[in-house]
């Protein structure tokens, strides 16, 4: 008798923790926020653009000569990062010892975000889409003039894009641009387009959030990304502005 009652204690007890386990995994699905991202090995590779040298003519005297000249002058406002993403569900504690993990494989999905602030505040409601004034606060930070063509005004001037959660916020229309595919500009035609970027506001800081494309042919119709994203940069500078990496996975 008593050991029957000593087992259904121990089957009660069984039962408890397995239940308190789903609850706290069915918490960390639902309101899991943005994590800080590690860089990883290999050291990221670096592009500055194409060399491009100057032509020339050779004209007799006594002509006059029209010219109609080009040039694709490297944009020194704005810096580009494109990559992959890897991850995996975990459930650790503060010394970082998982009890268990579950590995995501090559289907990622969810956001990259990128901010100048360390300390996002990820908390309900505290991550917007990014105002006008917002932006235009932005801009001044950067050195960039309100009419100018590659503001981050107009370079975001669409606000067509596929919903996501932010932390617990839902975003659905805020300012945003389509990345262009194999060296060529996108349709902003919202769930359609490749590599979207969006500009959201914690009440601090603009946050820059790039939707994870899984592994797609990028700009330059060679290299397959999960992400790709620009960001301003001051450039009058000769210290580059460190910009803190996020990834948010499962949305």
């Amino acid at each position: 008798m008593e050991m029957t009652h000593f087992k259904k204690s121990r089957l009660l007890l069984v039962c408890l923790i397995a239940v308190l386990l789903i609850c706290s995994l069915s918490i960390y699905f639902t309101y899991a926020a943005p994590q800080g991202a590690t860089i990883g090995t290999p050291a990221p590779s670096v592009d500055s653009g194409p060399t491009i040298n100057p032509q020339s003519r050779n004209d007799t005297g006594g002509q006059i000569v029209t010219l109609s000249l080009s040039l694709e002058q490297q944009n020194f406002g704005w810096k580009a990062y494109v990559g992959n993403v890897t991850g995996s569900y975990v459930l650790k504690n503060s010394y970082n010892y998982s009890i268990y993990e579950w590995s995501l494989g090559t289907a990622i999905a969810g956001e990259v975000y990128m901010s100048r602030n360390s300390s996002v505040n990820w908390s309900t409601g505290a991550v917007t889409c990014a105002s006008q004034a917002e932006m235009i606060a932005e801009q001044a930070l950067f050195g960039m003039l309100n009419n100018a063509p590659d503001n981050i005004n107009n370079t975001f001037n669409s606000t067509f894009h596929n919903a996501f959660d932010a932390g617990t916020n839902h975003l659905a229309v805020c300012p945003t641009v389509a990345l262009w595919v194999n060296d060529t500009a996108q349709m902003q035609n919202g769930s359609n387009a490749l590599f979207q970027e969006v500009v959201l506001h914690d009440e601090h800081t603009v946050v820059y959030a790039s939707v994870i494309t899984n592994d797609k042919t990028g700009f330059d119709n060679r290299s397959t990304f999960d992400f790709q994203a620009i960001v301003p940069e001051n450039r009058t500078s000769s210290v580059g502005t460190p910009y803190y990496f996020y990834v948010e996975l499962g949305n």
